[in-house]
């Protein structure tokens, strides 16, 4: 039973396209993970600091997925990955505190 609604923005539909296929599979197990419990247990998520609302840093092999939450709506931000990962939180259209 999903408690959540995963949404994806315009820019993590894109970044998903240019994921090699043998790493979807992964990515989209853990994606689904997030309908279902948003905080899974261990440490693949990670709060990052300076955000408001709060953005997350979920890790998924070599490959980052951030998001946030707002009520029971889960909103994927970017797909991205991890060597870009600084890169993409400097240019992230979030407002920042």
């Amino acid at each position: 039973m999903n408690k959540f609604q995963l949404v994806l923005t315009e820019h993590a539909a894109v970044d998903l396209q240019k994921i090699p296929e043998d790493w979807w599979d992964h990515i989209h197990s853990d994606l689904r993970t997030l309908k279902s419990d948003p905080f899974p247990s261990g440490t693949h998520i990670k709060r990052l600091k300076g955000f408001r609302p709060p953005v997350y840093r979920l890790r998924s092999g070599d490959v980052r997925v951030l998001y946030r939450i707002q009520g029971n709506r889960v909103t994927s931000l970017r797909v991205i990955n991890r060597k870009l990962l600084d890169r993409v939180i400097r240019r992230l259209k979030v407002s920042k505190r």
